[in-house]
């Protein structure tokens, strides 16, 4: 690691709880973000926003400021990949928006069904109550979780059967990235691409970074995560200056998904490397659009 690659961060603007396929809760969540000294906190679970209620109240109780946060999963047609789009800022309430989380899950259900048909068939036996009981959105992670596979992780798990070079996958129907855009800006909110260094290189797709990001900013992309997890200086470097070529915002986070989890970076401590940052522009920039708490 680059000397000085991490600075004391005060925002995190992308972790996942129980409601997706973190492991804490999100009044948990919160708490542990109060313990390591965050001031702002989006929780960006995955197509759905169920646990922002909760998370939304424990910050307030906290004192620490609250972004309502999703983390959509799309797909772009060229290169055929899939994206995840951040939103942040957005009216929870939003009728458009709310529709849109429907249907992910509905997606989810029906991709569970067929994933478990497969698995099945090769003579895996699922727990179908972790399924029943998930809460907010089924998961891969929840998926593993079900299958009654003895010492093996999860983590090997996902990779031999469910992830996309894996000769068992199936494909799980997503949001056009440009919809999923125009589906946050409808409610409110900010779109910011994340980890898409990250997204290219699992596809092999580097090449295509210079056209995926002006394809983004065509469909109105308002940010790049510039600063994630365990980033290299390069690539950090990488994302900066796309995002100061077309004047975008520029966003941090760890993507945690709890303590201890493998190849993870912890909560508020993703790598920045000496690069400008100025979180407090970016937290007001953020703000929330509606809150439980004024109504």
């Amino acid at each position: 690691m680059d000397e000085g690659a991490k600075i004391k961060t005060i925002v995190d603007l992308h972790a996942h709880t129980t409601f997706s396929d973190g492991d804490l809760k999100p009044a948990e969540l919160v708490r542990y973000a109060f313990d390591v000294g965050l001031k702002a906190l989006s929780v960006t679970d995955h197509d759905t926003i169920e646990g922002l209620e909760a998370a939304e109240k424990e910050c307030a109780r906290k004192g620490i400021k609250f972004i309502p946060g999703i983390e959509f999963t799309s797909k772009l047609d060229t290169p055929r990949i899939e994206l995840h789009i951040l939103g942040y800022g957005f009216d929870k309430d939003d009728a458009y928006l709310l529709k849109k989380t429907d249907e992910a899950r509905n997606n989810a259900i029906e991709y569970s069904r067929k994933v478990c048909t497969v698995l099945e068939s090769h003579d895996w036996a699922i727990d179908y109550p972790v399924l029943e009981n998930a809460r907010g959105i089924i998961t891969k992670h929840d998926i593993c979780t079900s299958v009654i596979k003895e010492d093996m992780s999860n983590y090997d798990f996902h990779n031999q059967w469910l992830a996309e070079n894996s000769p068992f996958y199936v494909e799980i129907e997503k949001f056009p990235t440009q919809e999923t855009i125009r589906t946050i800006h409808k409610a409110g909110g900010k779109a910011v691409c994340a980890h898409l260094l990250r997204t290219l290189d699992m596809y092999d797709s580097m090449p295509m970074l210079p056209f995926v990001a002006e394809s983004l900013v065509r469909h109105g992309i308002d940010g790049f995560e510039v600063f994630y997890g365990n980033s290299t200086r390069q690539q950090v470097e990488t994302m900066y200056d796309i995002c100061k070529k077309h004047n975008l915002l520029m966003t941090g986070g760890s993507d945690f998904h709890g303590p201890g989890r493998t190849g993870r970076c912890s909560l508020g401590e993703y790598n920045i490397h000496g690069i400008d940052f100025d979180q407090h522009k970016l937290i007001e920039s953020l703000g929330r659009k509606t809150s439980i708490l004024n109504r």
